[in-house]
């Protein structure tokens, strides 16, 4: 009997490790089919908070891009208002120099007043006409020297 006794004691301890490995083993596959079923569901909300990031992201991109394109637009009102207001000026400095040139009076009006100016210089010369007939040499040049006097800018 010690020699069956002896060989059940060795078949036992040869099959607990076997038995108790095979079922460790399987809580071992289950708890590593735990772990990556854990890891596939904080991978989805990781996925999904990675997307949620990269919409705004993108968002907050486009809305730079948006305020960027606003601004470049509004410096291109401004440099073309500035482009005209430069552009007016220069007509004006070039229409002064031109009086200046042509003898007029650099700070009268434009054209229409230009044009007032030489009709109401020419009915005033008929009028001197006419009147220089009816009066003397002496009160003709007396005349004149008024009339230099009071012209603006003579």
């Amino acid at each position: 009997m010690p020699a069956r006794f002896v060989r059940g004691l060795l078949w036992c301890l040869l099959l607990m490790p076997i038995v108790l490995t095979g079922c460790g083993g399987g809580k071992k596959q289950e708890q590593q089919q735990k772990k990556q079923s854990q890891k596939q569901q904080q991978d989805k909300p990781i996925d999904t908070v990675l997307q949620q990031q990269m919409k705004m992201y993108q968002d907050i991109k486009k809305s730079e891009y948006e305020q960027q394109e606003k601004i470049r637009k509004e410096e291109k009102k401004q440099l073309k208002k500035l482009q005209k207001d430069q552009q007016k000026m220069l007509k004006r400095e070039l229409e002064f120099q031109e009086r200046i040139r042509l003898g007029g009076n650099p700070w009268a009006g434009g054209k229409k007043e230009k044009q007032q100016s030489k009709q109401q210089g020419e009915a005033g010369n008929k009028k001197e006409s006419s009147d220089n007939k009816n009066k003397s040499p002496e009160q003709q040049q007396g005349k004149g020297k008024e009339q230099k006097k009071t012209m603006p800018g003579g």
